[in-house]
Formats: C-alpha cells, structure tokens, sequence
C-alpha cells in the first residue's frame, strides 16, 4: 500500500494516482488541510500504537500496512491562511499543531520505503555545500551582517550582486499590500545600515538560460527556460509574466553535468527532487543554484511532453512491489 501525503490541490498529485489506479497499485491519499479539518481521519494511541491508521471517505489503511510514502506537499493551511487573515496568531498556533502532528506520522513511517524523505532535507547552504563537493559549479556565496563586508563583496563582483531568502521566498500580506521576499538585485550598498540582519548574498551570473531539471531515480528530464530577454524574469523565472510568458523547450545536459546531479542526490540521500540550474552566457558553465525535493514537476512535464506523472506512479509501484 502506498501513502500519499499531499495538499487538496495539488494537481500533480491528482494525476499521478489516476496513473496508479490505471497500474492497479493500491494508494491513499491524506491531504493537510482535510486532516486537520476533520475531514481525513489519523488515529493514535499511545498503548496500542501499532493499531494506529490513516482513513479518508473511502478507506481506513493501518500504518503496519503502508510499504511506501511519497511526501509530496504536507504543510500548505491554505485555507486556514484565507480565513485567518487578521488572526495570525491564531493561525501560527495551527501551524504549530500540525508541525507536532507531521513529526509523529512521520516518525511513525521511518522504516517504510520513501520517495523523498522529508526529515532528510537539507538548508540551502548545507545543498549548496554538498554541490560544490559534487563537482557542480556554485555561485560566490556569503551570508553577512555587516556593511563593510557587503561592500567588498559587491566590488569583487563587478558592483552587481543579488539577495535571496536564507530559506525560502516567501508572500507576506500587510493591511494594504503584500510583499515578495524573493531574488532581488544590488548595485549600490550606501543607503544601508552599518549592521543588518544576516543576509544571504550571491554573485550575479549573466545566464544564456534557466533550467528546470526533475530528477527521479538517477534520470534527469530538464527543460530550458528563455527567461533573460524578458526584464521582469530575468532574475528568477519565477516572476512569471503571464502577459509574456517565457519559452520552455526540453534540454539534453551534458552527460557530466547529470552524472554530477546524480552524485549530488545520492549524497543527499535524495531519490527525486526539482533542481534549479543556470548556463552562464559568459564562461557557458553550468550553475547548480537550489533544489526542491518536493517542488513542481508538471511545469516541465506539460511543455517537453515528458510523462512525468506516469514516471513517478511507475517508480512508486516498483518500490511497492520490492521484496
């Protein structure tokens, strides 16, 4: 049996269970929000822990039972946030509860076969690190509090660098606006303070592309990304232009560059994940910037026509069906 931990609208999910339902591999699916609205069902005691189960509208599972996990989204109190919009703490003491709740389900799948672990995921530095000993070519990269250091470092990179989220870019709402905390870039430092908060910050590498690489199982299946002719993409992708969307077209890396990707996640102990490249226009290496264990995959299926979907329902019916 396996178990899908997901959130209500994940399209990506929803169509690799039509594919597992078509190989007749038996799957559930327990989504975040439906189980903390009561609405998919966890069962636990203490004394009888081995009793514990999993049931949504259609079945009950029993954790003995569950030979494989794929956490695929787990986390995401969309709803929760809509609802809660001016009642923060409120909806901080919800995500609190439902961090406790994931560390022991989690806990209590340790031995089971995964396809992506999540208490395995590491930091940005730390997977940036572990590039670097894989081969893979990293941008400059500090984190500092002070000015001074700051300044050095945006004159060792030609007065052109950029700023990024320790963790994640994330979407901050205000009373009458929001807020983007997400790749920015710097080319003057006088109007900081002498001392900040600890920032992230990188070289700016003038790409020829972007890439978008799925890894699944040791394959790589990349697309490029023609964000750097567009202003407002050419940063990051990820400030879509739905005006004037970029061109995705499927991408053959070179044999190295995958065999390294391949190094890099196996010593993360990551069996598939979402990893974000850049080919420079000027020395035409290959820049390893982050991956995402859990991050999109339909976004590079659908404009390469890679079957994706039916990729990872077939590599999760293997792992099922393993001894």
């Amino acid at each position: 049996m396996i178990l899908i931990l997901s959130k209500p609208d994940d399209r990506d999910t929803d169509n690799v269970i039509e594919w597992l339902n078509f190989f007749k591999t038996p799957v559930i699916r327990i989504d975040d929000e439906e189980l903390m609205q009561g609405k998919s069902y966890f069962s636990y005691n203490i004394n009888f822990i081995e009793n514990s189960y999993f049931e949504n509208a259609t079945q009950r599972v029993y954790i003995k039972d569950i030979t494989v996990v794929w956490c695929r989204k787990f986390g995401f109190l969309t709803d929760y946030e809509r609802k809660l919009t001016v009642v923060r703490d409120l909806t901080d003491f919800l995500y609190s509860e439902f961090k406790a709740l994931r560390e022991l389900i989690l806990h209590l799948l340790e031995d089971k076969k995964w396809l992506f672990k999540r208490n395995l995921w590491k930091s940005k530095l730390e997977i940036l690190n572990v590039a670097k000993m894989a081969g893979l070519c990293i941008p400059k990269t500090i984190i500092t509090t002070e000015r001074n250091n700051l300044k050095a470092f945006l004159k060792e990179n030609n007065n052109f660098i950029i700023t990024k989220p320790i963790a994640e870019a994330v979407h901050v709402k205000l009373p009458n606006s929001s807020v983007t905390f997400s790749t920015k870039k710097i080319e003057t430092v006088k109007d900081l303070n002498k001392t900040f908060s600890p920032s992230l910050f990188q070289e700016y590498i003038e790409k020829e592309i972007e890439l978008r690489v799925f890894y699944i199982m040791g394959k790589c299946y990349s697309m490029a990304i023609f964000s750097q002719s567009n202003p407002q993409t050419q940063l990051d992708f990820r400030a879509y232009d739905l005006e004037n969307p970029n061109r995705f077209i499927p991408y053959q890396l070179p044999e190295s560059i995958e065999t390294k990707i391949d190094v890099l996640m196996k010593n993360l102990e990551l069996n598939t994940g979402s990893i974000d490249l850049i080919k420079s226009s000027k020395d035409g290496e290959y820049y390893f910037l982050e991956v995402n264990p859990s991050g999109q995959f339909g976004m590079t299926a659908y404009p390469c026509n890679f079957p994706l979907h039916k990729i990872v329902a077939e590599n999760l019916t293997l792992l099922n069906n393993e001894e």
